[in-house]
């Protein structure tokens, strides 16, 4: 899937709006104009607020109006709709057994729809409303770490970080509209405009509505909040592993076979995973940069020219505004700020999994069972999740 191109006419450029999804995306084959009020399906849906938006689509909180309850609406770009696996990736989810461990730990698929605008035919997926994600959660606290207090195989790769994974909000669906704006604050409407001045058309909205603030502190979550795996727009079935797909996947997590095209499958999870752990437990993610590339996502990995002599000294000449430095993944462990918090054996097994879930080549990760069966996993991992319910 690749964003809408035209070489025939220049983008429309439109004034950036802080908070905002990009406005240049309202084009033909981009995402569909938007308003609060705006009703779907035969009248049954209606735009209340924003929740979010990524490359690829927006997603409004509803009012479904048959069922009495608030619904997120995710309305997926033209362009992306046609080859869109996300449907059927929730169908298999639904149909597998209902006694699943994890069934609870994924977002309710409600149903689907097409409508057809200005931009294109999109396709629509009604589910469940589910809080903050991970990182915004990290990002409202200082410091940015959650408090140390299952994920299991299957046949479907999610790309898992941080920002997909929620928490379940409270039940909302005896409010009215009026109380969902008092809780979360009504939505602003930012002006959209064309930087050459000339009148906006159909193709893009009047206005754009930044995201509710839905997002909590780490400190402030419930320690038995419900914790959701929600956004199977990257997701895809491990045994058909996709030779040339592009993962959207920020771009420090990448695995290392996303960025060299290689095949993907279900190792790519273990990589994000291990990740994602050390993200959420730390101050900061494994890999670093100010605002990094793939390339520099690789010399934090290893070793490379751009940023290594031949005789495996470091460069100074990189001509970047901020270079990555060696530093071991035991060094990097010191630097999660966890000093007092982890013993000594906590910190042992804890680079023990990392060690097994990042290795470079995918065939050499453990599995997502094995992580799960893992000394740090069983001693201290599932022990918090334990307390905590």
């Amino acid at each position: 899937m690749h964003p809408p191109d035209d070489q025939s006419s220049p983008p429309l450029l439109y004034q950036w709006q802080e908070g905002a999804e990009d406005l240049e995306m309202y084009t033909p084959g981009g995402y569909h104009p938007t308003h609060l009020g705006d009703r779907f399906y035969e009248g049954r849906y209606e735009i209340v607020h924003k929740l979010e938006f990524g490359s690829y689509s927006t997603v409004w909180l509803a009012k479904d109006h048959q069922k009495i309850r608030f619904v997120a609406l995710k309305i997926i770009a033209a362009f992306a709709s046609q080859e869109s696996r996300e449907v059927q990736v929730l169908r298999s989810l639904m149909s597998d057994e209902q006694g699943h461990p994890g069934r609870r730990c994924v977002t309710t698929f409600l149903g689907e729809f097409t409508i057809t605008g200005p931009n294109g035919r999109h396709q629509c997926i009604v589910s469940e409303v589910v809080g903050c994600n991970a990182a915004n959660s990290k990002d409202e606290t200082m410091p940015w770490k959650f408090p140390s207090h299952e994920y299991s195989e299957g046949n479907i790769c999610v790309n898992l970080h941080s920002g997909n994974i929620l928490f379940r909000l409270p039940d909302y669906n005896s409010c009215s509209i009026a109380d969902i704006y008092s809780r979360f604050r009504e939505p602003s409407r930012l002006p959209v405009q064309r930087l050459d001045g000339k009148p906006i058309g159909p193709e893009a909205p009047r206005y754009c509505v930044p995201p509710a603030r839905t997002f909590q502190a780490c400190g402030e979550i419930e320690d038995n909040a419900q914790v959701v795996i929600a956004d199977f727009g990257e997701a895809f079935c491990a045994e058909a592993p996709m030779p040339n797909h592009q993962l959207h996947t920020p771009v420090l997590l990448l695995p290392p076979e996303s960025i060299f095209s290689e095949s993907l499958g279900p190792a790519i999870d273990v990589w994000t995973l291990g990740c994602t752990l050390y993200h959420l437990l730390g101050e900061r993610h494994l890999f670093e940069g100010f605002m990094p590339d793939e390339d520099h996502t690789v010399a934090e990995m290893e070793k490379k020219t751009d940023f290594f002599l031949e005789d495996g000294s470091w460069r100074t000449d990189t001509h970047r505004a901020h270079a990555p430095w060696s530093r071991s993944l035991r060094e990097r462990l010191k630097l999660m700020g966890r000093e007092g918090e982890f013993g000594s054996d906590e910190v042992a097994c804890f680079e023990k999994l990392l060690r097994a879930m990042l290795p470079y080549e995918p065939s050499e990760r453990i599995t997502a069972g094995d992580a799960v069966r893992s000394e740090w996993m069983q001693r201290w991992g599932l022990g918090a999740k334990s307390q905590a319910e």
